[in-house]
C-alpha cells in the first residue's frame, strides 16, 4: 500500500510537518500535526497582511519558523504567466512572525529571467531553502541569505520543485505553450550544479508532478495534454518508463489539460479541465476526476463529478487514503464535492457545496477537518467579502468555521498548517493570512 507523506521522515526533506507544498512529494495534502478540533461555540478568525506582490506559498522549517515565497505582482488585467523584458519581475523569500505575519528576515530581490509565475519553495534536510522563481533556482539559508544561484536551461517559467530521496532537486518548465516540450532538470543541492542533461519529454506538460518511493524504486508521475506518464529515478538518473502510461482523454470532447497528480492507495488521482481560458479559450467539457491503478494504468476510472459544461480547475483533487474519500472541484461553475471510493468504478456521492474553490486543499488526518476555499470570482465580479477559508468535516461536508483571507477574489494558491490550532494561506494578489481558533 502507498505510504503516507505524513508518516515518518521523508528522505531529502527537513523534518517538519510541512517542508514542501502539499506536505510531501506524493502530494497527498495530509497534515501530520494535530487538527484544529473546532467545537460548537468556537470561531475561526484570521489575521491578514498584504504583501507587495504575489504571495505563493508558506512552508515550515524549525519549530515556530514560517517562510513565505513572494513574486512580482500582476496588474489587474494581467493573467499569469507574464513575461516582462523590463520592470519588476523579481521574487523573494521571507521568514515571518507566525502570529503577526510581520517580516523577520527577507532575501534580496531574486531574478526570474523576466518570467512571472508561481514557482515553489522547499526546505531541504540540510536546513536550507530552495526556491524556483521564473527561470531561476536559488539556495537560501534560514536568514534568507542567498547561498547559490542557477539559471535554468529553458527560457520559460518553471512549475514545481521536489526533493528526491538522495537530496537532489527536480524541476520542470511550465507547459503554457503547447509547442514547447517539457524538460525535467536535476540539480545537486550544494552549488546547484546540473546532474546530467535535462530529460526532454516530446510534449508540453502543464502541471506540477508527484513522486513516490517504493520497494520497486523511486518514481515521478506527471501529465501531458491527454496522458499520464512515469519516470524512474535511479543512481542520479531520470528515465522515462516506456512500459507505464495512461490516458485521461475523453474521445470527442473539448477537454482541458490536467494539472498535478496525487499518489494514494496504490493509485494516481487527478482531474482534467485545468488549462485556464486565457491560454486556449474556454473548453466546453464538464469536470471529471480520474483514478489510475499503479499496477495497470490502462484500467482507469472516470469519476463524473458535477456534469456542468465549461469547467475549469487550477489544481489537483484531494484523496484521503484512510477514509477513501476523493474531493474534487470545478472553479468556474463554483462546485466542490466529495465521493467515497468503494472499489474500481464504484463511487458514492457524500456531499456538495456551491463554493468557488481555487486553492490546494489540506486535510487534518486525525480530526477529518478539510480546509478549502469559498471564493468570489476574479475581476469585476469580485466581492467586498472576497475569498474565505472554510473548514468542513470531510465525511459530511458540514461547515465547522470560516474566516476571510484578505484576498478580493479566489486566492489560487496553497494552504499550510501552523504550529497550533492555526493554518496559513497565500494568494495571487498578495494577501497572506493566519487562521486561528478562538473559544
Amino acid at each position: 500500500m502507498t505510504e503516507l507523506d505524513r508518516d515518518g521522515k521523508l528522505a531529502g526533506y527537513y523534518p517538519s510537518a510541512w517542508p514542501v507544498e502539499c506536505g510531501g512529494p506524493r502530494r497527498q495534502k495530509l497534515v501530520s500535526s494535530p487538527g484544529l478540533a473546532l467545537k460548537d461555540g468556537e470561531r475561526l478568525l484570521s489575521t491578514t497582511r498584504q504583501m507587495d506582490g504575489w504571495a505563493v506559498m508558506q512552508v515550515q522549517r524549525a519549530p515556530g519558523e514560517i517562510f513565505v515565497q513572494g513574486g512580482a505582482g500582476l496588474g489587474q488585467s494581467e493573467f499569469p504567466p507574464q513575461y516582462r523584458d523590463q520592470g519588476d519581475t523579481s521574487g523573494w523569500l521571507e521568514r515571518i512572525d507566525p502570529i503577526t505575519l510581520k517580516t523577520l528576515a527577507r532575501s534580496p530581490e531574486l531574478p526570474s529571467g523576466g518570467h512571472l509565475w508561481c514557482g515553489a519553495v522547499v526546505v531541504h534536510e540540510n536546513g536550507d531553502l530552495y526556491m524556483v522563481n521564473g527561470r531561476y533556482c536559488h539556495r537560501l539559508d534560514e536568514d534568507c541569505r542567498v547561498v547559490a544561484e542557477r539559471k535554468l536551461p529553458v527560457d520559460a517559467p518553471y512549475n514545481g520543485l521536489l526533493i528526491l530521496s538522495d537530496g537532489n532537486l527536480l524541476m520542470k518548465n511550465l507547459g503554457t505553450d503547447p509547442s514547447v516540450n517539457c524538460k525535467f532538470s536535476l540539480l545537486e543541492p550544494e552549488r546547484l550544479e546540473s546532474v546530467g542533461e535535462p530529460l526532454e519529454i516530446p510534449e508540453a506538460c502543464m502541471g506540477r508532478f508527484s513522486s513516490d518511493r517504493t520497494k520497486e524504486g523511486e518514481f515521478v508521475y506527471f501529465t501531458s495534454a491527454t496522458k499520464i506518464y512515469r519516470l524512474r529515478y535511479e543512481g542520479g538518473r531520470l528515465m522515462l518508463d516506456s512500459d507505464w502510461q495512461g490516458s485521461y482523454e475523453i474521445e470527442g470532447e473539448d477537454q482541458g489539460d490536467g494539472w498535478d497528480t496525487s499518489v494514494g492507495s496504490d493509485c494516481i488521482w487527478m482531474m482534467d479541465m485545468g488549462r485556464p481560458p486565457p491560454w486556449r479559450g474556454l473548453a466546453s467539457a464538464p469536470q471529471r476526476a480520474f483514478r489510475f491503478p499503479i499496477d495497470d494504468p490502462g484500467e482507469r476510472d472516470v469519476i463524473e463529478t458535477f456534469g456542468m459544461p465549461n469547467a475549469v480547475n487550477v489544481g489537483p483533487p484531494l484523496y484521503d487514503p484512510e477514509r477513501r474519500i476523493l474531493v474534487a472541484y470545478d472553479m468556474m461553475n463554483a462546485k466542490v464535492g466529495a465521493w467515497r471510493f468503494e472499489g474500481p468504478g464504484q463511487y458514492t456521492s457524500l456531499w456538495q457545496h456551491d463554493w468557488r474553490c481555487a486553492v490546494q486543499m489540506i486535510l487534518y488526518s486525525d480530526t477529518g477537518e478539510l480546509v478549502l476555499e469559498d471564493g468570489a470570482a476574479m475581476g469585476p465580479a469580485s466581492s467586498a467579502e472576497g475569498s474565505m477559508a472554510v473548514v468542513v468535516d470531510i465525511e459530511t461536508g458540514r461547515e465547522l468555521g470560516r474566516a476571510p483571507s484578505g484576498a478580493p477574489s479566489i486566492s489560487g494558491m496553497f494552504f499550510c498548517p501552523g504550529y497550533g490550532r492555526d493554518f496559513y494561506s497565500g494568494s495571487l494578489r498578495g494577501a497572506i493570512a493566519r487562521y486561528y481558533v478562538e473559544g
